[in-house]
């Protein structure tokens, strides 16, 4: 499955984990700013972002059932910037259904780096994943996230009220869906 990796767009390139990711890969999981929307504990130490990159570098990409994370590398300087997860599977529905999720560092938001990476990506993986529909849920307080989502095609879903407990209070959540015949 490796074989479709690294894909390139304009400014970015997608690709695999490198263990030598873990300073950058850290920067962003232990900014505030970037984490506040997110499942993963803050503060986010560096001994857990060296594991995660090891991890993520000795796994096999995209195995249904599980889920897996690239990086997201600026061209022009080399260095990664962001990471986006691909779950193959982990839903209720099953195969065909991945779910995607992401993270941006501070310094590279706003520069429609994400909508460039999925634009890229997503394509790539209907055919090798077999999917039918790419799936994903932003906390509500988070529109920006939401949008990166519907220029993409994704559609809004369900809004859900106090859906999950995370870093000491409930969040709402929004899920998106895109079938992949609406893939743009």
């Amino acid at each position: 499955m490796t074989d479709i990796l690294p894909i390139e767009s304009d400014r970015l390139i997608i690709r695999s984990f490198r263990e030598s990711d873990a300073v950058a890969f850290h920067g962003w999981r232990n900014d505030a700013d970037v984490a506040r929307y997110t499942l993963w504990d803050y503060p986010y130490d560096m001994e857990r972002a060296r594991a995660y990159c090891a991890k993520m570098a000795a796994a096999t990409p995209f195995e249904e059932g599980q889920s897996y994370r690239l990086i997201i590398e600026e061209k022009a300087t080399g260095e990664p910037v962001g990471d986006i997860g691909i779950g193959n599977g982990t839903t209720l529905e099953g195969a065909g259904n991945v779910r995607v999720s992401y993270g941006l560092g501070s310094n590279a938001q706003g520069r429609g780096y994400m909508t460039e990476a999925l634009r890229a990506l997503l394509p790539a993986l209907v055919e090798p994943l077999g999917v039918h529909t790419f799936s994903a849920d932003i906390d509500a307080r988070n529109p920006a996230s939401g949008r990166v989502l519907e220029r993409l095609g994704f559609r809004r879903g369900q809004f859900f009220e106090k859906r999950t407990f995370v870093k000491g209070e409930w969040c709402d959540e929004i899920d998106y869906d895109l079938p992949v015949e609406e893939l743009l």
